[in-house]
């Protein structure tokens, strides 16, 4: 057995994608074959997990990016729940672009699982503890919730709506 380090297994995500190119360019004739994994991969989503991603992402973000966004020497003060928003959005923001390249696939069970699953993730976060971002944007969490179904009425992703309630009654007149 060789202790020679598979030169595949040590690519970065972007180098694996470079591979992938050249090699469907080079044999066309594997895009078939490329085509139907990358579809089977996509209409794979787990609300669970996504709902995890989405709370890790806004939970666990860094309180002192906010004194770097809020005190802009020369450009002006912004203010703290404005710099807190516009932090936690960044964080958001990877989610709702699966949400919306899954939906621009046509792949509506996927697409409404990772909205339910960053609706579940949000409503995780709706009592922002202190010694975190959501401390200084309250109402980040149902703000983001409604931009979330507004989306989703857009895209014609029709959620589980008894099911997201069960989970979020809190949230019911927002889910009704």
């Amino acid at each position: 057995m060789s202790d020679k380090r598979s030169a595949l297994d040590a690519l970065s995500a972007p180098e694996k994608a470079a591979v992938l190119d050249e090699l469907l360019t080079a044999q066309p004739d594997l895009r078939e074959s490329a085509e139907a994994y990358a579809a089977r991969l996509m209409k794979d989503a787990e609300r669970s997990a996504v709902a995890d991603g989405v709370e890790s992402a806004l939970k666990w973000l860094d309180i002192d990016e906010l004194n770097t966004r809020a005190d802009h020497p020369g450009f002006g003060y912004v203010d703290p729940a404005d710099a807190a928003d516009e932090i936690l959005d960044e964080a958001l923001q990877p989610f709702l672009d699966d949400l919306q390249r899954r939906a621009g696939l046509g792949m509506a069970s996927a697409a409404a699982e990772v909205a339910a699953g960053i609706l579940l993730g949000l409503y995780n976060c709706r009592q922002g503890s202190s010694e975190t971002l959501l401390e200084y944007a309250p109402d980040y969490a149902a703000e983001r919730a409604s931009a979330v179904l507004n989306d989703c009425a857009k895209l014609s992703i029709e959620l589980p709506t008894a099911e997201i309630l069960d989970l979020m009654p809190e949230w019911a007149g927002l889910l009704g």
